[in-house]
């Protein structure tokens, strides 16, 4: 595993500040970046040293979504054999609370990743959305499940059955976003929610965080179970095939199954 992928600087007051590190490929979840953020959420949930959880992308977005070109090479069979998602569930497991800061692209699994965070500040140039239909395919890691409980369902349905993008403002204005900030100002915006939350009683932090989250989340889990089974099928389809192989060769695609 290469942590690399996934810088971890943990600062004295218990904020821990978690860099997708893939800048050259716009931080796309392939394997090696989504383990290596695995191991690091895991691990941070785990200290007691840590009190939050900062999350940003390196470069010029935050993350495009799951590597395409990784996904050509791997069957339906492997993505069930391996519970793939094209995202980092482990995320949404963190039971500290969890803050991201967003600027340029989160799309896809990065969007996915923005769904699982509990405060979102996001950079006026941020953009969101869930194209996968476009490639012939689906979220596999909770956008069709938490973006409608964000959103409710009109406004997540134009946004998952067109691949339509929408901007930070639009964002804020539907509830995926917590606030907009000039673009130069990200990083301090959200180190500083960071810092205040880290200063608040870790108990209550950690109870208000449970009490939310199962509030959204009991029935979400039989949604996301249905989610994954759906997705690993769209990944049967001679259209996702298309749509990826479309994506890779910077064509239109030509689905058969329209």
């Amino acid at each position: 595993m290469d942590q690399s992928l996934a810088t971890v600087d943990i600062h004295a007051n218990g904020v821990a500040h978690v860099t997708m590190n893939r800048p050259d490929a716009l931080n796309a979840l392939s394997p090696d970046l989504i383990d290596a953020l695995t191991a690091a959420f895991r691990t941070l949930d785990r200290d007691d040293a840590v009190r939050v959880v900062l999350l940003s992308g390196a470069g010029r977005h935050f993350c495009a979504g799951a590597d395409i070109k990784a996904m050509l090479d791997m069957t339906a069979a492997d993505a069930v054999r391996t519970a793939f998602s094209g995202c980092c569930d482990a995320l949404a497991a963190v039971g500290k609370p969890v803050v991201a800061a967003v600027h340029g692209h989160a799309l896809g699994g990065g969007c996915e990743l923005v769904e699982m965070c509990d405060v979102v500040i996001a950079a006026n140039d941020a953009v969101f959305g869930h194209p996968e239909a476009t490639v012939g395919t689906m979220p596999g890691a909770g956008g069709t499940q938490r973006l409608p409980r964000a959103l409710g369902k009109h406004k997540a349905m134009d946004l998952l059955l067109t691949g339509r993008l929408m901007d930070a403002a639009e964002a804020e204005r539907a509830g995926l976003v917590s606030r907009v900030v000039a673009a130069e100002n990200l990083r301090t915006e959200a180190r500083t929610v960071a810092d205040r939350i880290a200063g608040l009683s870790r108990p209550v932090l950690a109870m208000i965080k449970q009490a939310v989250r199962d509030a959204f989340e009991t029935p979400l889990r039989d949604g996301l179970r249905l989610e994954r089974a759906l997705f690993h099928r769209s990944l049967t389809l001679d259209d996702a095939r298309e749509g990826m192989a479309a994506f890779r060769d910077r064509r239109p695609p030509a689905f058969a199954d329209h």
